[in-house]
């Protein structure tokens, strides 16, 4: 009582079975509180026993599980679950997350090496090699194309110094005359369509010989021709009366390779430039009818090579042609030419005259290649329409004829540029100044077998078989 707690002995009944724990009362009677809170609690807990107890007898909302309940948290039912429209998302996600993952641990179906394809250029028949081109990468010029016939594949260690071989990593590509067929950087493959190619090799073919036909064929005039619209690069003419004379060659007989001197004199080169430049300047459209310095040539015979063994017989014949060639050029003060003059072919194509240092020792140089090609078989056949003038000393002259013109082509115009520009023709006062030019003088001092296509080798000439230097 001095305390200031009142004290209440509570007497509680409990049922026989059951053990009044040692001080449990006492000490819950020594604390006023605990009496204040009796009450409450016992109401908590018959709240908490009804709360419980509707629970265990409340459904799961349906309508909460379609996603349509109206009432939220006010709800009488149970919201559990998920909603149909959070699962489908929830799905959706998971799917989507899966399809990442898969396409993130995916692996790239394994693609054909560059020596699958040199084999299958080895050995396959139906693939003409002499018109497949290798795009290498060259530690000096960067990416270098060569005709793949240029190439040996035997062991690096064992070739030769004068012979062109390269390790197959250095390979960056392969082409089709003009199209690619191969890429290591692009993954393209369609020689073998292991990175998933629709179209093969054989029908990819077909559609770039068809699209090289007909650019090729657009540019053929039917109203004037000459062996130069043949090609859009070889540069070889006959004296024919372009007014009248119309020419068709028939696809059987169409030139696909040509003999000539390339030129590489810087003089001439210069001075060819020079007249170019006036020649676009009275015209700016000409500028695509003009030939491009690193393609400068004088073409000696126009052939027609057939397979592959057309190609090895054509090389071949290169081969056989130097030491008789070496002999007739022994004497370099006569084995040159002069390049002077502007002329025309029907004021279509200009030219400059070639002039020989020595006459005897052009023309045997130029018969001699004429006769290898007669004595050729039908693989390689000349498909020049004319015949060499051969009439300046009794151990070469024959029944040729003056026909054939030697000359340097500087501009010719095309039949689509015609079309443009609504004439055929290139007016002489464009070049007139530069008629009586001297442009210079080339030695006699290589024969290319060159083939015609509109794809160029790094030094910008034409895509070379085989290539005669001599000293």
């Amino acid at each position: 009582a001095d305390s200031g707690y009142i004290v209440r002995i509570v007497i509680e009944r409990r049922p026989h079975n059951m053990e009044a724990k040692t001080g449990e009362t006492v000490e819950k009677a020594m604390k006023p509180e605990h009496y204040e809170a009796t009450e409450p609690a016992i109401e908590a807990e018959e709240d908490t026993t009804n709360t419980m107890d509707t629970l265990e007898t409340a459904e799961v909302c349906k309508f909460y599980l379609e996603n349509k309940c109206r009432f939220g948290d006010e709800c009488k039912n149970m919201h559990e679950g998920v909603p149909v429209e959070k699962m489908v998302k929830q799905n959706k996600s998971k799917k989507k997350a899966d399809e990442n993952k898969t396409d993130k641990t995916k692996k790239k179906p394994p693609m054909k090496m560059a020596e699958d394809v040199i084999k299958r250029l080895q050995w396959d028949p139906m693939l003409p090699k002499e018109y497949f081109i290798i795009g290498y990468l060259d530690r000096f010029l960067g990416v270098v194309e060569e005709n793949f016939t240029t190439f040996s594949w035997e062991d690096l260690a064992s070739v030769d110094y004068d012979v062109l071989a390269i390790p197959q990593h250095r390979i960056q590509y392969f082409k089709y005359k003009t199209e690619k067929v191969w890429d290591k950087t692009e993954r393209l493959d369609i020689m073998f369509g292991s990175t998933g190619s629709k179209v093969g090799i054989m029908e990819f073919m077909e559609e770039v010989d068809k699209k090289i036909k007909e650019e090729r064929d657009n540019r053929l005039d039917d109203d004037d021709f000459d062996s130069d619209d043949e090609e859009s690069g070889p540069s070889i003419s006959v004296q024919v009366n372009t007014e009248s004379d119309i020419h068709r060659i028939s696809e059987e007989e169409r030139s696909t390779h040509f003999i000539a001197i390339k030129i590489s004199d810087p003089e001439i080169i210069e001075n060819v430039t020079k007249v170019q430049k006036q020649i676009i300047g009275k015209e700016e459209i000409l500028q695509d009818c003009c030939m491009k310095k690193g393609l400068l040539h004088i073409t000696l015979a126009m052939v027609r090579i057939e397979g592959e063994e057309g190609v090895e017989e054509a090389k071949k014949l290169m081969r056989d042609l130097k030491p008789e060639l070496s002999n007739i050029l022994a004497d370099k003060s006569k084995a040159t030419i002069k390049i002077e003059n502007l002329k025309s072919f029907g004021q279509r194509v200009v030219y400059a005259d070639v002039t020989p240092a020595h006459d005897e020792t052009f023309w045997k140089f130029a018969n001699l290649v004429r006769t290898s090609l007669d004595n050729a078989s039908d693989l390689v056949k000349s498909s020049n329409s004319f015949d060499y003038h051969s009439d300046y000393h009794s151990d070469y002259h024959s029944d040729y004829h003056s026909d054939y013109v030697p000359h340097l082509t500087l501009a010719k115009v095309s039949r689509p540029v015609a079309r443009e520009r609504r004439s055929k023709y290139i007016p002489t006062s464009y070049y007139q100044e530069f008629e009586g030019l001297r442009f210079g003088e080339q030695g006699l001092d290589n024969l290319q077998l060159c083939v015609i296509d509109s794809s160029t080798r790094y030094d910008g000439f034409y895509n070379t078989l085989a290539g005669l230097q001599f000293s």
